[in-house]
């Protein structure tokens, strides 16, 4: 490209590969991973008395929150008993009502109590002066919009008070007007300087203000002059003066109109307005497809425009824009791109991205991309409804060679614009250049635009679905599934997405902030920074970019920890290798090892793959001081969730540079030592996916898009945490034993008990299940659970404590313990084993029930014996009866039972409940289906069985639940919104049919050892025991904080009792806002309920 010379990736001397820009975070070798900018000026804050120079809306007010709740120590207890006050300080009465919301909005710190004060400067120099409140008992004064202490303001008088203190406040200063609009560097120099003395603080920016990764290499900055635009045909005036004719009779209606939002030629004036930038910036072509945008959303306004004078400007709009197509029309035709009629500033864009085709596909792709190449999707929203329809046919007419490789389409692209209209029409713009040449063809483009990103405001409906649009459009570029994004100044700040090697800047910035903000975007490795200029006006943009690099010269020596990228540049190039000895695992020739000059690398990488989510950063944290003998010493702090917590001190050394990757090298052994990092010195991941494979750029791993921390496409493993009063509870001399109680709250309301079953209240019997451990359970709340019956609260009191257990009495329950979960509950699945004395939480469930004449709760024994010797308590009993030998019926057998037909499922019978005795039915009753006469003939047609008793009744039965999560009743969806039920009539026609009901013969049954009412019990344990876990690791981590942190009670008063826990399920069951649903039942109702599966 003529006179334009790019570092792309595929030209850069590092090789094509270096810095890939879908490899979203490069891991820095040389210094240690930056950190967010609001973390550096708090340390900053800690450290020194501080001024935070930040643009408004960067957060300067949570920063001044986050610096008193680390300082809040101070400020906790009594006033008269040494506790100091906070400080915030505003310029006027609207901003207090401000402040003291961001400080209630952020921490715990009270207003009303008056640990932090929030008041005028007027007010607190009256406070002071009067000794109403003296500067010994303030830790930290917060002065906003401080830049007012350079003038005659009541900051300056305050500041003069803090001169004859001896123990003067920690003092913060917040300001954005520093950096407003254009300013001179000299300017802004002496501000900052003069600013210092009168607060006695340093000036503090970060990245915020500077590039936002000042360690890596700055991007290559370019201003291009695109040249004059060469009107040949004639058009571009024409439309010009059509538009500006327009626009000056909407400029010469007089309207009185008491508000200028009201005004009935506002939008007339803001579309036509906006047409005529698109035809300026780039050209009839765009103009015309922005003309075709603007008139659909036209007629959605008139469509719904009451008043008829707005109605009518709104018509002459809509002609003039249907004017400025058929003039087009006249010229070119709008089905294809004529590069005759768009700017030079559109040719040079195009020019640019010519200079980014990737490398030729044959060389790199893998045999798995190509055969998946067809499940891409590069379809990308318009601007309108139905513009979406003509853009998703445009994609799918797209031949298959013009999808993109991941592996080797290596543009990553933002191009800032000024207009939504310029950024949809420049979006179409490059997609039909890549339809007609195949050079671009690579480019898969998208658009966003809007203000709404991130705000809190309230969004209506259309807006909601705007918002979800750009969310998506960020999820694809930042999965690189789009790599080229055209941009309004939404995308400059405050919004993650990946380092760019190529911004371009179609519109010049106008101010600093905006220059280096969008500048900050180009932070791939190679990447260049390109400013597309008219040739009117060049020269006036030279001068202001001399402006704004004198200006980041200076906030780069304010930026936190700030270190000049020239200094890296030089120190990469030392040999320290010979300074420490480096870590080596093996001693041949090359094993792996660690040297001194490559160990910063390894802890960056091993934080980058502890495990977060997507809005946590984790970097390492280094402190360096000097010793008095002038030699230096690191320490390394990693964060949080890492192993190793304790600080990593390194040896003294000659200089800071080398104690840094001194400290690095002996945290690296430490790291390896510990299992952190493997034998090839690589993290051990906390993912699934193995961090080789991530490496390796052919594998199909690397094609698809990786899911977020923590989603289901991304999952990742974490040891569980078992309660210490659970652990290791098992087969030792003194044990506590605790009742679970239970008791029915809430009945299940007649809507929802569509079976219309019998509710079984589990306190009604006395039979229940206990815990045996050998430790205490501390207090926890009682919690609900919902069975069939509905809501049943759950208790765990100690019944017992301080008694002792024979062996064979410890095998018993132990034998118990793992029969209800492996054959009741069935939680025993091939390739999952069950050892419940080696298990982590190794305590027993076993039965309790009132033995001999106590009247009181202990453990059955004889029950538990019973069960042992019962022949179905794993199997099928092989019980035979005949004529001579016949059934005998028992009713009272039957009554709590759960019963096993005997004659089919024998690898895992099926286990009923007998909700009912139908003893007016016989086996020689009518069977409810037409294709058997009676029950008895359908058994000996089926399954060959000749029954011995023609006289017993028949049972009614109900599975039992093979639903173990009872934590959310069943008639409410996880949100806590009623499902759908069908109509009262239907439910009650359905379960009185005789053919809805599972009906089976007693004869053919065994009765199990465990009764109905036990199993019911039974089946909640899951529930309970998960909850139980949860709320005692909750409390263990309460009772710690208590103890460490001081908050709280370390110690429960023995009286003490929490509420119990109320999910609000309750009220929406009082509520009865149940949805009525002709056709559909709830999942209850589903299933093998009908005539045939007796």
């Amino acid at each position: 490209m003529a006179g334009l010379q790019l570092v792309t990736p595929a030209t850069s001397p590092m090789g094509p590969f270096f810095g890939l820009p879908w490899q979203q975070e490069a891991i820095h070798d040389n210094i240690y991973t930056p950190r967010k900018y609001q973390v550096e000026l708090l340390e900053a804050a800690l450290e020194h008395n501080t001024i935070v120079c930040l643009n408004t809306g960067s957060g300067k007010t949570f920063i001044a929150v986050l610096l008193a709740k680390e300082l809040s120590h101070q400020i906790r207890g009594h006033y008269q008993r040494n506790a100091k006050r906070t400080v915030f300080l505003v310029n006027t009465a609207l901003s207090v009502v401000q402040q003291a919301a961001a400080v209630r909005t952020h921490s715990d710190l009270q207003i009303t109590e008056n640990q932090v004060l929030v008041m005028t400067c007027h007010i607190f120099l009256h406070v002071l002066r009067t000794k109403i409140l003296l500067l010994s008992k303030i830790n930290l004064v917060v002065f906003d919009d401080c830049h007012l202490a350079i003038t005659d303001h009541p900051y300056c008088e305050i500041m003069k008070l803090f001169e004859g203190c001896s123990c003067s406040p920690r003092i913060l200063g917040l300001t954005a007007s520093l950096l407003n609009g254009k300013c001179d560097p000299s300017d802004l120099e002496q501000k900052i300087q003069n600013l210092e003395s009168i607060l006695k603080s340093n000036a503090e920016t970060a990245t915020d203000l500077v590039v936002l990764d000042r360690y890596s290499s700055q991007p290559r900055e370019v201003v291009l002059d695109c040249g004059p635009y060469l009107d040949k045909s004639g058009l571009s005036s024409h439309l010009l003066v059509e538009l500006d004719e327009a626009l000056y009779f909407l400029n010469d209606c007089n309207m009185s109109v008491d508000r200028e939002d009201r005004n009935p030629t506002l939008i007339s004036k803001q579309i036509l307005s906006d047409c005529r930038a698109v035809l300026q910036v780039l050209g009839p072509w765009c103009a015309d497809k922005a003309a075709g945008i603007m008139v659909r959303e036209l007629q959605k306004y008139i469509k719904h425009e009451q008043e008829e004078l707005n109605r009518k400007f709104l018509l002459f709009t809509d002609t003039i824009l249907r004017k400025v197509h058929a003039l087009c029309e006249e010229h070119f035709s709008p089905a294809s791109l004529d590069l005759k009629y768009v700017t030079p500033k559109v040719i040079r864009l195009l020019e640019i991205l010519h200079e980014y085709k990737p490398f030729e596909r044959q060389q790199f792709e893998s045999v798995e991309w190509y055969n998946n190449r067809n499940q891409d999707n590069y379809v990308s929203w318009s601007d309108s409804e139905d513009d979406d329809e003509d853009e998703e046919v445009e994609s799918k007419e797209r031949p298959e060679s013009n999808f993109p490789s991941p592996f080797t389409n290596i543009l990553c692209g933002i191009i800032f614009v000024e207009r939504r209209y310029t950024a949809v029409v420049l979006n179409r713009l490059i997609k039909e250049a890549g339809k007609q040449d195949p050079e671009l063809a690579y480019i898969s483009s998208n658009f966003i635009t809007g203000q709404s990103i991130g705000k809190n405001q309230p969004r209506n409906k259309q807006m909601e679905v705007e918002f979800r649009k750009q969310e998506e459009v960020l999820r694809k570029f930042r999965a690189h599934e789009t790599n080229l994004l055209i941009a309004t100044s939404i995308v400059e700040e405050g919004v993650d997405i990946p380092k760019c090697n190529l911004v371009v800047r179609f519109d010049l910035p106008t101010e600093y902030r905006s220059y280096v903000q969008s500048k900050g975007r180009a932070r791939a490795p190679v990447s260049n920074y390109i400013m597309l200029a008219d040739s009117e006006r060049t020269k006036a943009f030279e001068e202001d970019l001399a402006t704004y690099k004198a200006i980041e010269k200076i906030l780069r020596n304010k930026c936190s920890k700030s270190v000049e990228v020239i200094d890296f540049e030089v120190e990469q190039v030392l040999d320290d290798d010979n300074t420490l000895p480096p870590y080596v695992l093996r001693s041949e020739d090359g094993g792996p090892q660690v040297t001194i000059n490559t160990a910063i690398g390894h802890i960056n990488r091993y934080c980058a793959r502890l495990p977060s989510d997507p809005f946590t950063h984790l970097a390492p944290k280094c402190k360096t001081l000097e010793m008095q003998d002038g030699c230096f010493q690191s320490t390394l702090y990693l964060p949080i969730n890492s192993p190793l917590r304790v600080p990593v001190k390194g040896p003294t050394m000659t200089c800071a540079r080398l104690a840094e990757k001194a400290v690095a090298l002996v945290c690296c052994e430490k790291l390896h030592k510990t299992g952190e990092l493997d034998d090839h010195l690589m993290p051990v991941g906390k993912e699934t996916v193995k961090y080789e494979e991530e490496l390796d750029l052919h594998d199909e791993e690397e094609t698809s898009v990786p899911g977020r921390p923590g989603s289901t496409k991304r999952r990742q493993c974490y040891p569980k945490a078992i309660p210490v009063c659970l652990r290791d509870s098992y087969a030792v001399d003194i044990y506590y034993l605790y009742v679970i109680g239970m008791v029915l709250t809430t009945p299940l309301p007649d809507e929802l008990n569509f079976r219309r079953r019998k509710l079984y209240p589990p306190e009604d019997t006395t039979r229940c299940f206990g815990i045996l451990t050998a430790k205490p359970i501390p207090r926890i709340p009682y919690f609900p659970v919902y069975t069939r019956s509905g809501e049943v609260t759950i208790s765990i009191e100690l019944q017992k404590s301080g008694f002792m257990l024979t062996s064979n009495q410890l095998n018993l329950i132990t034998r118990l313990h793992q029969y209800i979960f492996s054959h009741i509950l069935r939680l025993e699945k091939p390739a999952l084993e069950f050892k419940p004395t080696l298990a982590d939480s190794a305590y027993c469930i076993l039965p309790l029930n009132v033995v001999g004449d106590s009247n009181t709760l202990d453990m059955d024994f004889k029950f538990m014996e019973d069960i042992e010797k019962s022949e179905a308590r794993t199997g099928i009993p092989t019980t035979q009866y005949t004529k001579q030998n016949p059934f005998t019926f028992k009713l009272e057998d039957y009554q709590d039972a759960v019963i096993i037909p005997r004659y089919r499922n024998f690898d895992q019978p099926h286990r009923f409940y007998v909700a009912d005795v139908y003893t007016d039915l016989t086996p020689l009753s009518k069977f409810p289906s037409p294709e058997y006469e009676t029950f008895a003939e359908y058994y000996k047609t089926k399954y060959n069985l000749d029954l011995s008793n023609l006289n017993q009744p028949l049972l009614d039965v109900d599975h039992t639940s093979s639903r173990l999560n009872l934590l959310t009743p069943r008639h409410l969806n996880q949100k806590g919104k009623a499902l759908p039920l069908s109509s009262a009539e239907k439910r009650k026609a359905k379960w009185e049919s005789l053919q809805n009901k599972q009906i089976l013969v007693p004869e053919l049954c065994a009765i199990h050892p465990i009764p109905a009412s036990l199993w019911r019990k039974a089946v909640c344990l899951p529930s309970i025991l998960y909850r139980l876990h949860c709320l005692l690791t909750a409390e263990e981590l309460r009772a710690q904080t208590a103890s460490e942190a001081g908050v709280g009670a370390q110690t429960l008063p023995p009286d003490f009792r929490y509420p119990n826990l109320d999910f609000g399920w309750k009220r929406s069951i009082d509520s009865k806002t149940f949805i009525s649903c002709p056709e559909s039942c709830s999942e209850d109702s589903k299933g093998h309920w009908g005539p045939c599966s007796p």
